[in-house]
This record gives structure tokens, sequence and C-alpha cells, in this order.
């Protein structure tokens, strides 16, 4: 067998022990609401971010692991951004159907979904499955949060304490955040981007240390000025 033959043979079994996903995805809409956990009174202006993020593997062409991670990394099938009404209330509308790639999946914990007001303590939700090899193969998505009641705690705690509660946030912000050459992710997100900046300036003027994302570490190649895209949200 020459060696192009054999290079042929070799892909042709890696994509068809390739794992089998949908070729296209459809998500379903999200309603819910959010209230202060102490006075269950609706809060208004939360900032709330739900993004579907799909995973990426290419052959490695080694016989014993014929898969590996993508170094392209994950990237968004869709990013959505709202804010809670008066009642506090927010809604995603459905969407798709969305082509993803060959060898392509979505997570097993679709959507994430990230809620913060400023005062409240960030927090994130996605759907649970007990481990990695039990989640939904369906090509249309739901999200467990629909119609339900979140509940935020309002922080309490000098500033020093309540900056230590900003990691959890910036690590579920890094999936717009982190450097993708021309995805551009991050000019999804301006509401929950320009407060959280403004946030990480007003702590490091009284000398404290955040997590928080800031302009410089949000830029990208292709993608333009942060600043500009941002500017009417860090007023």
């Amino acid at each position: 067998m020459t060696h192009h033959n054999f290079f042929c043979a070799l892909l042709a079994s890696v994509l068809l022990s390739a794992p089998v996903h949908a070729t296209t995805y459809s998500a379903e809409a999200i309603d819910a609401q959010i209230v202060d956990a102490k006075t269950n009174q609706p809060l208004e202006g939360v900032i709330v971010v739900a993004h579907w993020e799909v995973s990426r593997v290419v052959p490695t062409f080694v016989p014993i692991m014929p898969f590996g991670n993508d170094p392209r990394g994950p990237f968004q099938l869709q990013i959505m951004e709202t804010v809670t009404d008066a009642n506090g209330r927010f809604h995603f509308p459905a969407w798709g159907p969305l082509p993803v790639p060959p060898l392509a999946a979505l997570g097993d914990r679709d959507p994430g979904l990230i809620f913060f007001k400023e005062g409240y303590v960030p927090w994130g939700a996605s759907n649970y499955y007990p481990s990695t090899f039990d989640y939904s193969a369906s090509s249309t998505r739901s999200s467990e949060v629909n119609g339900t009641t979140i509940k935020l705690k309002k922080f309490e705690g000098d500033l020093q304490a309540y900056a230590a509660q900003f990691t959890n946030l910036s690590v579920n912000l890094g999936f717009a955040t982190y450097t993708r050459i021309g995805n551009c992710d991050w000019k999804r997100i301006p509401r929950m981007l320009g407060t959280v900046i403004k946030i990480k300036r007003s702590f490091r003027e009284k000398l404290i240390f955040s997590a928080l994302p800031n302009l410089n570490s949000i830029q990208q190649d292709g993608c333009g000025s942060a600043e500009e895209w941002l500017k009417d949200y860090l007023k």
C-alpha cells in the first residue's frame, strides 16, 4: 500500500469511529424570574447572559487515542444577553436550527447562564447531569432554568470580600474574553463587560485586587477597539 493510500485508509477509519452528533442545533426559549433571596422582591436590572458552547475534536491519527481537542478551542454557537424588567423577568427567544462543524457537539451542560447585579453575589447556572457520559444528545436543547424563580443573594461584607466573589464570574465570562483570534465573542455581551470593567476600575482605585477582566484583557486581533465598542456601557 502506498503512503497516500495508507493515509486515506487511516483517515477513513478515524472518521468512521468518530462520535455521532447532530449536524444542526436549535434551542427552546428561556423565561424566568429573578428575585432578592431575602425579601423575594423582583430584581430589576439583573444582567443575564446565555451561551451555547460547541466543543470540537480533531483526528490525531494515533490508534490508541484517535481524537484530541481542537487547538482552536471551543466556539460559541450562540450568545445572548438581556436584563430583567421591573418584574424581575427575562426572556431569551428560541433559535435555530444552526449548523455545526464536523466532529463538533454542544457541551453536556448547555446552555451556560450567568446572572449579575451590582451589590449581589454573582451566580451561574447550567443543566445538571451526573457525569460527562450522561447528557442530552438531542438536537433541540432546553434549559432547566426555564420557568423557575432564581434567588440572588445580596452581598454582605467589606469591599475586599466582595472583590473575592468575582473569581467565578471572571472564569464564567472566559468563553468571551479569552483570546480567540477573529471570534470577537465579547461584542455579544457589552452590558456585562461594561459593568464588570467599571467595577474593576473602582476596586483598583481603592487598591483592591479582583480577577475581573479589563479592556486590555479582551482585545483580540481583528475585532477593533474594545474601549470604542463598549463606550456607552463604560459611562
